[in-house]
């Protein structure tokens, strides 16, 4: 289940004097593959994933639970140096998140790093004085330069990591090492929890995710997604029905995600039905409206709606 452990006793909480728990942080510029990673050490998505940058918008934890601890992954926005006040909220969001952390991930890739575009992403790891990993992702690809090779930040790493969240390589290991950096303590979430967000959220952001894999690159920063209505099956063998908004700042681009004579607002609907079927567990009757509100980036009222307040 996908639960918020606000208010929860878990179950078996005392796993000993030897057991550990705690935060993990997963810090980067965008498109690190701070997501993917969380994914793959879960072993389910609980945090979409796309090539578009700042995919993620708002803090999300995946949980890891073994025999010998419990790792709450917190998956925050990529670290940029912000120009507005949408992705000066995304930053604030992202320090906010890893504000209470135990430890830091510094999740660094060859692929598309350049130390300059982490100028902000350090300054703010600076300041926490939490123990640091580096971990080095996609490293499966063959194309780049070397880790080695790549110039080295001004962060006293505790640890140095290389992952590919798509071969598997590393995983492992970086279990490992999370598990003996953390402190000692109880279960924090029921050892069944995945993730912190309800089913609403993780519906959402499902939509959402399926907006940015079929549009066209620029489209994706102006989409914002919730759901309006939530009813169970009224009777055995009934749906569960969802009523969602899709959100866009442009006219031509809800024409776009629309499609002609709405096929392309189905295709968005037909594979995020199928996701999300198999995320609750049941069959669902998935209705999309899109709108159009312009500006919505830049509106401190639309922007605390969403969870990204702006204001210090």
């Amino acid at each position: 289940m996908m639960n918020d452990a606000q208010g929860h006793d878990p179950q078996g909480a005392d796993r000993g004097p030897d057991f550990r728990s705690g935060f993990v942080g997963l810090a980067g510029v965008p498109n690190v593959g701070k997501s993917t990673l969380v994914n793959a050490l879960i072993g389910q998505k609980v945090s979409i994933v796309s090539r578009s940058a700042q995919t993620t918008r708002h803090r999300v934890c995946g949980i890891l639970t073994d025999k010998s601890m419990q790792a709450v992954l917190v998956d925050v926005p990529g670290i940029l140096d912000a120009r507005d006040d949408f992705n000066s909220g995304l930053v604030r969001c992202a320090a906010q998140g890893l504000l209470d952390c135990d430890l830091i991930l510094h999740l660094r890739s060859t692929d598309t790093l350049k130390l300059e575009d982490e100028s902000r992403a350090i300054e703010i790891l600076k300041s926490f004085g939490r123990p640091i990993f580096e971990i080095w992702t996609k490293v499966d690809l063959k194309k780049g330069p070397r880790p080695e090779e790549m110039p080295r930040p001004d962060l006293a790493y505790a640890g140095r990591l290389r992952v590919s969240a798509r071969t598997g390589r590393g995983l492992s290991e970086l279990t490992g090492a999370i598990g003996e950096a953390l402190p000692r303590g109880p279960l924090l979430y029921p050892e069944d929890d995945l993730s912190d967000r309800d089913l609403r959220f993780l519906c959402a952001e499902i939509v959402r995710e399926k907006v940015f894999r079929l549009m066209r690159q620029e489209i994706p920063y102006g989409v914002a997604t919730w759901v309006e209505d939530w009813k169970e099956p009224q009777h055995e063998g009934g749906k569960l029905v969802i009523r969602m908004t899709i959100q866009t700042d442009r006219e031509a681009h809800k024409r776009m995600i629309v499609g002609s004579k709405g096929t392309t607002l189905r295709r968005i609907g037909s594979e995020a039905r199928t996701e999300i079927e198999g995320l609750v567990g049941q069959d669902v009757f998935l209705e999309l409206w899109v709108r159009v509100k312009a500006g919505w980036r830049k509106s401190p009222t639309e922007l605390e709606r969403l969870g990204l307040n702006t204001p210090d």
